[in-house]
């Protein structure tokens, strides 16, 4: 008995051991963002919120240099008033020209073993500097420039045409033999921040993009998702604009052929509704619907083969093609898929299904 009220007692003098973080005692950053300088000098920028009842939604930006990312948080610290913390840190953007020069992997890598970040943070490409975007004032003003970011592309995730990525799942397939992976990329439009593609890479470099217009058909080709906009012209007289919002959307993959002259289909499907319609038509009419879910098949489909045709140009697989065959072919090896992926014959088959117009007669 007097062994375990010891050990009681002992509980306290344990606690006391701790470092306590008390958050009016440290910087915790929400959002960072790094660009590389003339001198190929790395500079960060650290976005901190003051916590203050007066000063709700206001933050302040602290800056610093240093050759490597990872010492940029320390030279950080050293000029603020208190310790510059990752814990809350919700979104990482780099620009563009920093991730040409230096390479993702080298820019992730302290990330990865950084303990107070968690997985799902995001990551984003910035077409320009990341100073910029993260000195531009959100539209909200009752939240930081950090959280409204973070915010905005995780609505494009959910609920628009952005595809579903994180650190965790950027790494995992970065870190694959010829690994392709894909980061949400910003941009600077009229003093606004915008989503404008898909940054697209190979290993440790950026070596394409996926534009605005693309992007629905590439998040059908890498993960089925419940939301989504599609808009295209019909080959009217007119040239009219039909809007379909997806209610589901994916693809499904078959290999066949032989080992030396492997073929990959590519099925997608999509039910849908119109959302919008520049045409004066009843559109509650079936005829009528059939003849734009068809445009819509056609248009989709070119769309998809001619990305895809890109990227077997650019030896690019973002869609895991690879992870497809592998799973047919045990046997095959990274140079073997090398070998065969830029001439495979890869083929789209598109189905559409319009389930409600969204307009009444």
């Amino acid at each position: 008995m007097k062994k375990i009220f010891l050990i009681i007692l002992t509980f306290p003098l344990l606690c006391s051991c701790a470092q306590p973080r008390v958050v009016d005692e440290v910087n915790m950053s929400q959002a960072i963002g790094y660009d590389i300088l003339k001198n190929d000098n790395v500079e960060g920028i650290f976005v901190i919120p003051i916590f203050q009842q007066e000063k709700m939604g206001k933050y302040q930006i602290l800056t610093g240099t240093s050759t490597t990312t990872s010492d940029v948080q320390a030279v950080v610290s050293k000029k603020a008033d208190k310790p510059v913390l990752l814990g809350q840190t919700r979104i990482f953007l780099f620009s563009e020209k920093i991730v040409h020069e230096i390479g993702m992997t080298e820019l992730t890598d302290y990330l990865y073993r950084e303990p107070q970040l968690g997985n799902r943070v995001i990551l984003a490409i910035v077409e320009g500097k990341a100073k910029d975007v993260l000195n531009t004032k959100p539209p909200n003003t009752n939240v930081n420039i950090g959280i409204y970011l973070s915010d905005l592309i995780i609505h494009q995730t959910e609920t628009g045409n952005g595809p579903d990525t994180n650190l965790h799942l950027f790494l995992g397939n970065s870190l694959e033999d010829g690994g392709d992976s894909y980061l949400p990329l910003l941009k600077l439009i009229n003093n606004e921040v915008a989503v404008s593609g898909v940054a697209l890479f190979h290993e440790n470099k950026m070596v394409s993009k996926v534009g605005t217009r693309d992007m629905f058909v590439f998040k059908t080709l890498v993960q089925s998702h419940r939301r989504g906009v599609y808009k295209f012209k019909l080959k009217d007289k007119k040239k009219s604009d039909i809007v379909v919002e997806s209610i589901r959307s994916g693809s499904s993959y078959e290999v066949s052929g032989s080992e030396r002259n492997p073929s990959i289909t590519i099925k997608i499907k999509i039910k849908g509704q119109i959302k919008e319609s520049m045409r004066s038509d009843n559109l509650t009419n079936r005829k009528m619907i059939k003849i734009i879910e068809k445009e819509m098949e056609a248009d989709l489909t070119k769309q998809a083969n001619r990305l895809i045709k890109d990227f077997q140009k650019k030896s690019l697989d973002p869609i895991g093609l690879k992870e497809k065959y592998h799973a047919k072919n045990k046997k095959m090896t990274y140079e073997y898929w090398k070998k065969i992926y830029p001439t495979m014959d890869i083929n789209v088959e598109t189905t559409v299904n319009i389930i409600q117009t969204g307009v009444s007669e």
